[in-house]
């Protein structure tokens, strides 16, 4: 996937340049769910600031950031230095537990005390009102702002940020009222770069393939996962989900682990890393990938369950090509892959390689929907090859499309 980093100005009443917010825009022509992507699109933009330069984008100006409020627990702003940033904080991208909201505080404090500029929208302090405590800047966007409420924030001593000041009517009816004010009639926006989703997402992979190598326990898995909000919600969506049909709702990150097991929690984690990138640059050859993925790791254990991790990650990597614009063996081999698995890639007459033949042979649609999938020539071909029952493959089946659809919902 392709994106664009941009700035566009924030001006006070005299219509001087007080800063620029920097931001990333997906120019490929889809169509991008408010939930997608939220917290891979700040660790993108503070990795693509840093390394474009604040100074550069800010010109000895503040440079800002917007980001969901649940994101500050992303640890990647370490690398921005607080004196010249200011963070433009929205409401959460997913919900928010009394203790992912303490430790969000702490961190916002942090900022805060360290130089940095806090702007908090309106919309957020509807549902957290403590947070003014924090705001140097309240923001309001044009298209909702009563301005009723903007004394109200004056009179706490706090500057006032309309946004979305888009037309002309926007610039006469709000700017008396706004100490700065942004939109596309003030700054359109410059691009100030185009770069490829890809490097991102192998960087990602990279440190998380170390984490994978390194964790000795599902609790040790644990803990980290419970540094990143979104992979936490995703856990336990997935965990209580209709595919494992528990009795009793887990509600723990360490019960959910252990509930796991280090392998699937391996897998798991590697998957939703993916998902928020995939689903959006190529959600057919996404669910296909998520299909053969778990297709291959159990059709593995007819025939060598030893190589089940791997054969996993063969169908997870099989239409990377498609997904990310790169070869699989290059992509496999850029993030340290076991060999096991390219040789899937490099090697027709590996085990992998044949099972991965087999699985692309039941990609057909009309099996999973077929009034008699059973008798579909297909199906006997597979069974055979593979010396298990119809019955049984069909249930494989069966779990892998479910598998592959509650994913991509996460």
């Amino acid at each position: 996937m392709d994106f664009k980093a941009k700035r566009q100005a924030i001006v006070d009443r005299d219509g001087e340049e007080v800063g620029y917010e920097f931001f990333i825009v997906y120019h490929k022509e889809v169509e991008i769910s408010p939930e997608v992507m939220t917290n891979k699109t700040t660790f993108i933009t503070v990795r693509t600031l840093a390394e474009y330069g604040v100074k550069k984008v800010g010109g000895g100006k503040r440079v800002f950031v917007r980001l969901p409020f649940d994101t500050l627990l992303v640890r990647v702003f370490d690398i921005l230095d607080p004196k010249v940033m200011a963070y433009k904080i929205y409401p959460p991208s997913v919900g928010m537990g009394k203790a992912v909201y303490i430790k969000s505080v702490d961190f916002l404090e942090k900022l805060k005390s360290e130089g940095a500029l806090i702007s908090v929208h309106g919309d957020l302090l509807e549902r957290f009102e403590d947070l003014i405590q924090f705001a140097d800047i309240v923001e309001f966007n044009a298209r909702k702002v009563d301005l009723k409420e903007v004394p109200c924030v004056r009179n706490m001593g706090k500057r006032v940020l309309i946004s979305g000041i888009d037309t002309s009517r926007d610039y006469e009816r709000f700017g008396p009222h706004a100490d700065y004010l942004q939109g596309n009639y003030i700054d359109e926006g410059a691009t100030l770069r185009r770069m490829k989703i890809a490097p991102y997402l192998k960087s990602t992979l990279l440190r998380l393939l170390v984490l994978l190598n390194t964790a000795q326990s599902p609790t040790e898995f644990a803990k980290v996962i419970e540094t990143d909000v979104g992979m936490s919600a995703k856990l336990l969506r997935f965990i209580n989900s209709a595919y494992f049909s528990l009795r009793k709702k887990i509600t723990s990150i360490e019960q959910a682990a252990v509930y796991f097991g280090l392998k699937n929690l391996r897998n798991f984690v590697l998957v939703v890393s993916m998902n928020d990138y995939a689903t959006v640059e190529n959600p057919i050859a996404w669910r296909r990938s998520l299909i053969r993925a778990k297709l291959m790791e159990e059709l593995s254990r007819f025939v060598d369950p030893k190589v089940s991790s791997e054969a996993y990650l063969v169908g997870l990597f099989s239409l990377i090509d498609q997904i990310l614009d790169t070869g699989p063996v290059e992509f496999l081999r850029e993030v340290n892959v076991d060999d096991v698995v390219i040789r899937a890639f490099t090697d027709i007459s590996s085990p992998l390689a044949k099972l991965l033949d087999l699985v692309v042979l039941l990609e057909e649609k009309e099996i999973i929907t077929s009034k008699d999938p059973l008798s579909l020539p297909v199906m006997g071909t597979v069974a055979d090859r593979l010396g298990i029952p119809k019955e049984d493959l069909m249930e494989v089946l069966k779990r892998s499309y479910l598998m592959a659809d509650t994913i991509i919902h996460l």
